[in-house]
């Protein structure tokens, strides 16, 4: 009898972990995530901004549909493939396996996850605008400050530290922002970035790195667009040794 109940207990835990369900999942430059498909389920991925494109290791297999900010994706056979997704200004990457033995996804919210350092939490200094002087207006409405700059540990990433604040009446989308370096009007290479938040609401501010090759130790300039919005405030040589 109590064989019988542990052979009952171990069938339920394992349609328990077999089960599908709804997950989230976090991506970024150099991570790609597994994404666990069933024959004959859809699985939807659900990305922040709406995707405009996808590139698949093989096409034959998979129906991918388009619905607004969700991916749909239904397996035709089972052949493990790679996905690429590309939004406005990040590209997502996956590994998707067909198999009937693992447990399947149902809704996959994803998020991105920056592969550098997380922004730190804010002090003083930056809860109350103390700057190091560089601060500048993106367009009408936000207001921008350059906090810091520093190098990583390795020595590898010049990180440029900031702020943007709602000044404005009304809600913001920074969903599409960019924020990105140029000398002379050409843009640096190697450089990335992350922003903290994706809607500023009224009087709100979030935080924001921008990511560069430490060998930068020349004045370059600063650059923030936010939808129709532009500025851009120039980082002098001081500030790099």
């Amino acid at each position: 009898m109590k064989k019988l109940i542990l052979v009952c207990f171990w069938l339920c835990c394992s349609s328990v972990v077999l089960a599908s369900g709804i997950r989230t999942v976090q991506v970024n430059n150099s991570k790609m995530q597994l994404i666990y498909l069933k024959m004959g389920r859809a699985t939807v991925l659900r990305f922040t901004s709406k995707p405009r494109k996808v590139v698949i290791g093989n096409q034959n297999y998979y129906s991918i549909e388009f619905i607004d900010n969700d991916l749909t994706i239904q397996p035709l056979g089972k052949a493990e493939t790679n996905l690429f997704v590309y939004t406005p200004y990040r590209t997502y990457g996956f590994i998707l396996r067909v198999c009937s033995s693992c447990r399947s996804d149902d809704l996959v919210f994803v998020r991105w996850k920056s592969s550098h350092s997380p922004v730190p939490k804010p002090n003083k200094a930056m809860l109350g605008f103390i700057p190091i002087g560089l601060k500048f207006s993106v367009g009408r409405g936000i207001f921008a400050v350059i906090v810091k700059t520093t190098v990583s540990r390795g020595k590898q990433l010049r990180i440029i530290d900031m702020q943007l604040k709602n000044s404005s009446k009304t809600k913001i989308n920074i969903a599409a922002a960019r924020i990105f370096a140029t000398r002379r009007g050409k843009s640096l290479p190697k450089q990335g970035y992350v922003i903290e938040k994706e809607v500023l609401n009224i009087g709100e501010m979030t935080k924001a790195r921008l990511f560069l090759s430490a060998k930068e130790v020349k004045s370059f300039s600063v650059n923030v667009v936010i939808n129709k919005r532009q500025g851009k405030k120039i980082v002098s040589s001081g500030f790099l040794r």
